[in-house]
């Protein structure tokens, strides 16, 4: 797991996140984690996010059994 840190001014922080994130969780490549704050000492922003390689691709699940039929009461 690679892990992106980001560290600045918090205008500077804010900007590129909004830039950065979009394009990351766009990607087919890669998948990333919620961005989360981590405390700083001092002035500005701290903001970190973990990046996987994504699986070989989607997965699907099919039933092997047909579900039972369902009766509707009336009433």
């Amino acid at each position: 797991m690679a892990q992106v840190r980001e560290t600045g001014d918090e205008d500077e922080v804010a900007a590129v996140l909004e830039v950065l994130l979009p394009f990351v969780q766009a990607s087919t490549a890669v998948v990333a984690s919620a961005p989360r704050e981590l405390g700083m000492c001092g002035p500005g922003r701290r903001v970190v996010f973990e990046l996987l390689p994504a699986g070989p691709g989607p997965v699907t699940v099919e039933r092997a059994d047909q579900p039972a039929a369902r009766r509707r009461e009336l009433t």
